[in-house]
């Protein structure tokens, strides 16, 4: 049954003035369960909180006779996991699924409409209700009938094909990027292993013409001196981290609030300069390291040395958080566990890098400088778009 409502939403499509009716999500499934009969008839599915993935590797028990065999929009969802938004729209194909999971099809519902709808905070409250408290905290276990029961709010067929494709080539152009974003990020993994000397050779494989010399082995105590100058309360505090090396800027409230009071007495910080070099002790050998691209101070726990002139400091950003590099760092800290591990300044001087001429060594820098841009932008674009269909999700739906 549905009922004529007079709300509409806040945007919508051009010549569509009609009011949506409510319904209840019972009214719109029919609850199916085809098995399989046929070992591996299908590549077997799993429905996640995030969405439907093809499932590597064994599945549990030795068998997947009497799965459930899936197609292309269909409902799929997980009893114990509804309550954490594990219920998804099959994209990704036929497929088999786990007979524990629900399945359905939809009945005159177009399964584009309702997918952006499934995670929104008003169904995942719906789906809370719906369900009980299961064996342990994170299972919950899902009344059927009081999920049927879940109002819905649908316009006409036409106006949910019409939002259906508009969510849909959204997630196609975000689905785009984030490919984009995955190759730019495994052509820099690539051209780090090329564009550096592999073990016992004294030139890359990839290089820039008109560079022809012998890079040179190194110990970094010959390239760099510890540096132990006090900071003061007017330099901003930068962080080093495992995944993005020193920040170029002040921590953020938050991150400052978790870490360090700007009250405190910041006597003991330590002032560092641009292209000086920075590591955490506790975590060096998991690749927090980088090179410093602006004025600062930082804690006195992490170790920091200026460059000598043979360096082209940034190029070291890139050497050092190789992954060659970064084994030689584990190597050398010491503690009694993995996470009490420490690399000390005795034992960082003892890295050995392979370096190039200081020309060489820029031009190095400014390629790989010039990637890492274009990450960053492929990485904001995604951001934006992702941000955009929140807020549109949030107007164009009741």
């Amino acid at each position: 049954m549905s009922d004529k409502i007079t709300k509409s939403p806040q945007i919508r499509f051009a010549g569509f003035t009609d009011a949506w009716e409510q319904w209840k999500l019972g009214d719109m499934l029919k609850e199916f369960s085809i098995k399989t009969k046929t070992e591996n008839e299908y590549p077997v599915l799993s429905s996640t909180n995030s969405g439907m993935e093809i499932r590597n590797g064994r599945v549990s028990g030795t068998s997947n006779l009497g799965y459930k065999i899936i197609e292309d929009g269909d409902l799929v969802l997980s009893p114990q996991n509804l309550w954490l938004g594990n219920i998804n729209v099959n994209d990704i194909g036929k497929g088999l699924v786990s007979p524990s999971y629900k399945t359905f099809k939809f009945v005159d519902l177009d399964s584009q409409f309702i997918e952006p709808q499934l995670r929104l905070p008003r169904m995942m409250e719906e789906y809370k209700n719906a369900s009980t408290q299961g064996a342990s905290v994170v299972r919950r276990n899902l009344e059927l009938e009081s999920f049927y029961q879940i109002p819905i709010r649908v316009p006409s067929w036409k106006e949910q094909k019409k939002i259906g494709s508009f969510s849909k080539q959204l997630d196609d152009t975000i689905t785009l990027h984030q490919r984009e974003l995955e190759l730019l990020k495994d052509t820099k993994k690539s051209l780090l292993q090329k564009m550096f000397p592999k073990d016992g050779s004294n030139v890359p494989e990839v290089r820039f013409a008109g560079f022809t010399d012998a890079w040179e082995q190194r110990r970094l105590g010959e390239l760099y001196i510890e540096r132990k100058e006090r900071g003061d309360d007017s330099l901003q505090i930068l962080s080093v981290s495992i995944h993005h090396g020193v920040s170029n800027e002040e921590l953020d409230s938050n991150t400052l609030g978790k870490k360090v009071r700007r009250s405190e007495d910041k006597s003991l910080y330590k002032h560092v300069y641009y292209g000086d070099l920075v590591l955490n002790m506790m975590r060096a050998w998991q690749g927090s390291i980088g090179v410093v691209k602006s004025e600062g101070m930082v804690s006195p726990a992490y170790i920091t040395a200026t460059p000598s002139s043979e360096l082209y400091p940034l190029f070291m950003d890139y050497c050092l958080r190789r992954v060659e590099t970064i084994s030689q760092i584990d190597n050398l800290s010491y503690g009694v566990t993995d996470f009490r591990k420490r690399l000390y300044w005795d034992s960082f001087i003892n890295v050995i890098c392979e370096i190039p001429s200081i020309p060489e060594q820029k031009m190095i820098t400014d390629f790989f400088t010039h990637l890492d841009n274009l990450i960053t932008l492929h990485q904001r674009e995604i951001n934006s778009l992702k941000n955009l269909k929140k807020s549109l999700l949030q107007q164009m739906f009741i």
